[in-house]
């Protein structure tokens, strides 16, 4: 189908059109033209000036609609996770496994390989939490599923992983370069988390080709005058890429402000979003663990954080709202940016003819009104 919106502002990812529109071709963006120059016989979407930004793109998603992927691997859990983000504008992420078996990180690829061959939800591949973690930042993470890395294991996953595992989030002082190097050599983006890493063993590992940080400032050493930590090595290496969670839970938004000084356009937005978002829920169970969910904050019995109920809609609000940072670049941390680390800018993150037609329309609010994903347009208005 070939249709195109108008009465909008459109946030490019490189600038603000006004008084234009998007011509869509089936599932890519065909154009951007002047008003008068949309062809007559084309069907129009009027969006009554609302703004229209790249889809936004999430690299950390555990679970939303109700679904917890960890708990079950499988299409039905992320299509429901993708009808409950696409709500809030996320059009395109990664299912997102913590630390579980063998059996279990098995299942998830071949669910997530069977969606990518068939180019299913807006799912770009599989991010692995763990199980290569310390303890002692574990977190929610079953401690009896953490271990070291074993030759075998790492192996099958890289093997049967292949184009499917995007993201693996390891901690530094458990691994080795020639591990790093592996996981590197099969295309899989090696990321700091659930690490008790210093600040030497932090920035050896960035040396290695590691090249992100999972939910920046969560389960991880803390900055401090004497021992900068991973946070510290973070924010000193300039090619290093971190996700932040900004719900003003997990990060005081100053913090955020701060980061952003530091990390320009290497700080991206991430939900670690777990059930509750886009359902009705006060309560799920992560394992053997109950976890209540109350005004946004997701915690267990003892009060340990356990993912956040936020959304990349949300993210974005509080960026600008809370933190200072302007729209067009708040957009580009969820969006622009993202695509860059997963290796997608020549096709996602930017509105461009040529690129894939998965977009966010939302007020000046930032509330979404609708969305495209793959040229197919849904308004929740």
């Amino acid at each position: 189908m070939r249709y195109a919106f108008v009465n909008c502002d459109i946030y490019t990812g490189e600038q603000i059109l006004y008084r234009n529109a998007i011509v869509i071709n089936g599932d890519k963006i065909d154009s951007i033209v002047e008003l008068d120059r949309v062809p007559r016989d084309l069907h129009v979407y009027d969006l009554r000036g609302v703004n229209i930004a790249p889809g936004f793109i999430d690299v950390q998603v555990n679970g939303g609609g109700g679904c917890l992927f960890s708990d079950n691997p499988a299409e039905e859990c992320i299509q429901k996770m993708h009808e409950a983000h696409k709500r809030f504008g996320t059009t395109n992420f990664l299912p997102t496994l913590i630390t579980s078996s063998g059996e279990k990180m098995l299942e998830a690829i071949e669910t997530v390989g069977n969606t990518l061959e068939h180019s299913k939800y807006g799912v770009l591949g599989l991010h692995l939490e763990g199980p290569y973690i310390n303890e002692k930042r574990a977190g929610v993470h079953d401690k009896k599923h953490i271990r070291r890395v074993s030759e075998r294991e790492l192996d099958t996953i890289l093997s049967r992983g292949r184009g499917i595992v995007k993201i693996l989030t390891v901690a530094p002082e458990i691994v080795t370069e020639p591990i790093v190097g592996k996981m590197r050599e099969h295309g899989i983006l090696v990321s700091a988390g659930h690490t008790d890493a210093t600040y030497e063993q932090t920035s050896l590992f960035f040396g290695w080709g590691a090249s992100a940080v999972t939910h920046l400032f969560n389960a991880m050493s803390a900055f401090n005058g004497r021992e900068p930590g991973v946070v510290g090595a973070s924010l000193d290496s300039a090619k290093t890429w971190a996700g932040i969670i900004v719900d003003g839970i997990h990060v005081h938004f100053s913090s955020v402000r701060i980061c952003k000084k530091i990390k320009g356009d290497k700080l991206i937005l991430v939900t670690d979003a777990m059930p509750p978002v886009g359902a009705q829920i006060t309560s799920f169970k992560l394992g053997e663990l109950e976890v209540m969910c109350a005004d946004g904050k997701c915690t267990t019995k003892d009060g340990t954080l356990a993912g956040s109920a936020l959304n990349m809609a949300t993210a974005v609000r509080n960026c600008v709202h809370q933190v200072g940072i302007p729209l067009q670049e708040a957009l580009r941390m969820a969006s622009t940016y993202p695509a860059q680390l997963l290796g997608h800018s020549q096709r996602l993150g930017m509105i461009k003819p040529g690129y894939e037609a998965n977009l966010v329309a939302f007020n000046n609010q930032l509330v979404v009104s609708g969305v495209v994903v793959r040229g197919k347009y849904e308004s929740f208005s």
